[in-house]
């Protein structure tokens, strides 16, 4: 249980860090275009709440695969937590294209080499947390 909340709270500082500056300088701008263009749609600012719960399942979710699948290399960790994470934000952007026009296939095809960045990192250090502090 110990590795599970280290791996956690590790987790987390390095998911804030990553997500801060790249929220900074990609999304935060494109959601102002957006919210410009469909202001009753898109809002001004963020909801802190949802993002935070949202960072907090994708997070626990990873957390718990890497410790269920034995993880043990730092590769591994990565490319499961890229594969995760692309896979969950394709999901959610091709639902919104679906739904809405707020997103074309650019912003998708950004959005999912962006999640499986930031996730390929965090599987990474989960892996290496998790084997740290068995």
């Amino acid at each position: 249980m110990k590795k599970l909340i280290i791996s956690f709270f590790t987790g987390f500082i390095i998911l804030v860090a990553i997500g801060s500056i790249i929220a900074n300088f990609v999304f935060l701008p494109k959601f102002a275009e957006l919210h410009q263009l469909h202001p009753d749609v898109v809002r001004a600012t963020l909801d802190p709440l949802s993002g935070a719960l949202q960072a907090i399942l994708q997070l626990a979710g990873l957390v718990a695969l890497v410790d269920r699948m034995k993880m043990t290399k730092l590769i591994n960790g990565a490319l499961l937590g890229a594969i995760y994470s692309a896979g969950i934000w394709l999901i959610v952007d091709l639902n919104m294209m679906s739904l809405t026009t707020l997103f074309d296939y650019n912003y998708i095809v950004m959005d999912a080499v962006i999640s499986a960045f930031i996730g390929g990192v965090l599987g990474a250090v989960v892996t290496w947390t998790q084997n740290k502090f068995v």
